[in-house]
């Protein structure tokens, strides 16, 4: 007779995450006199999962009929018959595992394990003269292979990366996985998405427990790692999770397998059929500015009156984001292209042209096309390289993809220069299935559209000027703007869609800045000596200007810090003219700005500093310092 018993192996790392048994050494047992083999043969396998150890290996070494190794898919096949001594009868299986699949090598040492599944009568069937076969698979509960797993001290992180808006899966993103720790954050590894958003990070304890003096010192307050997570599509990162989220129910001290579910909000799904535009970077653009509950107000401010921001190029992406979406094709007339644009116009003053004083009120009499972009990430084409790797390429779009009237060509059929990954490149064509789309429109280079005007004080404020204020002439004025996003048919040219913020203010004017002391004057190195007050002549000025601030400090700290220092700072509206503030002007006895008591001022070096920042969204504060000696 001839037995041929085929089977699979598979263990869960998690409910939702299993991986094949590969590699592993498959041991069939006869059962022993002291087992009952009725009971165990119909056990649930579950409860006769169990590890064995050396003796009990070697107890039942005499009885082993054959043994054999899966594949890497954790495939295996037995034929057993009179060599084996084998008739048909009931067997336990085991498992034996040198190592676990896709153990990262690290700094414990381990030893081979064998545990035992269950006992099996197969339910043979007659597949010829005297000859037998049976199939059989099985899959580990996740408790019982991740203690197995953990054994090995391999950890395994299984995921999901999809679009926040539509759960579609995002595949080709790197995800990175960190641990949070005291001293520094533990990077555990990265894993590539596939076709169905699905990563897997390995790791060994020793990613998450060394430190800086390791092996002296190797840290881990709690059993397992503290995770957060982030993610690269391309070159744009995606998602960016805060490492505090590694301290929350869930993510805290996770155990040798965990499965976790992320989204991006930077990716779209399934593009929506009608086109929109929804925000300007983080602020909706609905209702419209001034309307109750918008996030602008009838001004052109962003965020609520204690924020009141503006928007120019200071930022990390030299410009300001225009987010929403237009979808390829035009849902009336599936076969033509869309294509997009954004116009703009400035308001003027009744009364006196570019007031400082006043907010422009008049509407724009006409809306002209925005065509100076920055290079901006509108999505992802997929293709497969040189390498035979199906992975995403950037689809970034700049001026150069504008005509003279801002319309952007068409994204569907629009070709994309990739990297074959073998030193080549190729051209690949967008269509409706290798595309997927960001939330990015447009990041509109404003430095063009604000320079339509000669800045009021070319070059800023002289040294030889500081403390004094700005006449109305030399002062910056807010410039407030009508912003329009237009869809059309690529193929009739036909408007099919607008969307409008009806007041947005945008500035790109630099802070007006001068600092001097009335002591140094006549000349910078003049050591004070026992001089009892410093006069400090300043001037700071801008048409958004959000806090300035003044201290003297010497290397021992801060001296005398604001106040009684000269400060300010903007206030909840209506309060758009907080500008700065100036100490002086400069007088003939030297005796003009701001007095400062140094008296009881130990002999030192000194630093006169002043600060400030803007309320230009996302742009950082800047300062500048005098020096003197006592």
């Amino acid at each position: 007779m001839s037995y041929l018993f085929k089977g699979r192996l598979c263990g869960y790392l998690c409910q939702e995450c299993l991986e094949p048994l590969s590699d592993v050494v498959i041991r069939l047992y006869r059962n022993r006199k002291e087992q009952n083999t009725t009971a165990l043969a119909v056990a649930d396998p579950g409860l006769t999962l169990s590890l064995n150890n050396d003796d009990q290996v070697k107890a039942k070494a005499s009885s082993l009929i054959a043994e054999g190794k899966a594949d890497a898919n954790g495939n295996f096949s037995f034929t057993l018959g009179a060599k084996e001594k084998y008739a048909g009868e009931a067997f336990e299986i085991d498992v034996y595992c040198g190592t676990v699949p896709r153990r990262k090598p690290g700094r414990k040492p381990v030893q081979p394990r064998q545990f035992s599944i269950t006992t099996l009568q197969p339910l043979w069937k007659q597949t010829g003269d005297g000859e037998f076969a049976a199939a059989w698979q099985y899959c580990i509960p996740w408790r019982f292979w991740c203690y197995i797993r953990g054994l090995f001290d391999a950890w395994v992180i299984c995921g999901r990366l999809t679009t926040c808006d539509n759960g579609a899966p995002i595949p080709g993103a790197v995800v990175s996985a960190f641990d949070v720790d005291w001293l520094q954050d533990d990077a555990l590894g990265s894993g590539t998405t596939d076709a169905s958003g699905h990563f897997r990070i390995d790791y060994s304890s020793a990613d998450f427990e060394l430190t800086p003096f390791s092996p002296l010192i190797n840290v881990e307050w709690v059993g397992g790692p503290d995770v957060y997570f982030s993610a690269k599509l391309g070159s744009s990162t995606i998602l960016q999770e805060d490492r505090s989220t590694g301290r929350t129910p869930g993510r805290q001290n996770i155990g040798p397998c965990f499965c976790v579910e992320l989204c991006s909000d930077k990716v779209i799904g399934t593009p929506d059929q009608f086109p929109h535009w929804n925000k300007v970077w983080d602020f909706s653009i609905h209702p419209d500015a001034g309307l109750m509950g918008s996030q602008f107000s009838a001004e052109g401010y962003a965020g609520g009156a204690g924020s009141s921001y503006v928007f120019g190029d200071s930022n990390y992406r030299s410009g300001t984001l225009l987010r929403g979406n237009c979808p390829l094709n035009n849902i009336a007339a599936p076969a033509n292209a869309l294509q997009y644009r954004f116009v703009i116009g400035e308001y003027t003053w009744s009364t006196t042209p570019d007031d400082p004083n006043t907010i422009p009120s008049v509407v724009p009499a006409a809306l002209n096309p925005v065509t100076q972009i920055r290079p901006t990430t509108i999505g992802y084409v997929y293709y497969t390289d040189a390498n035979g790797i199906y992975g995403p390429g950037d689809v970034v779009v700049t001026s150069a993809d504008l005509d003279a009237s801002g319309w952007l060509t068409p994204i569907l059929g629009h070709n994309v220069t990739v990297d074959m990954h073998d030193g080549t490149t190729a051209v690949v064509a967008i269509t409706a299935g290798n595309f997927l789309r960001t939330d990015e429109l447009a990041v509109m280079n404003t430095s063009v559209i604000t320079a339509a005007h000669a800045a009021k004080l070319p070059g800023g404020l002289p040294k030889l000027e500081a403390g004094r204020a700005l006449t109305n002439g030399e002062k910056e004025p807010i410039r407030r703007y009508q912003l329009q996003f237009e869809v059309r048919d690529a193929t009739t040219l036909a408007t099919i869609y607008t969307d409008k913020l009806s007041s947005i203010i945008l500035d790109n004017s630099p802070v007006i800045v001068a600092l001097d002391l009335e002591e140094l004057r006549t000349n910078a190195c003049n050591p004070l000596g026992g001089a009892p007050v410093v006069h400090v002549l300043y001037t700071v000025d801008h048409p958004h200007l959000h806090s300035f601030s003044m201290a003297i400090s010497n290397n021992g700290g801060t001296v005398h810090a604001a106040p009684p220092m000269p400060l300010g700072s903007f206030l909840p509206g209506p309060n758009f003219f907080f500008r700065g503030g100036n100490g002086g002007p400069h007088n003939g006895t030297n005796t003009g700005g701001f007095p400062q008591n140094i008296a009881m001022d130990p002999p030192c070096a000194y630093s006169v500093s002043l600060g400030w920042s803007t309320r230009q969204y996302l742009a950082g504060g800047s300062s500048t310092q005098i020096l003197y000696c006592k």
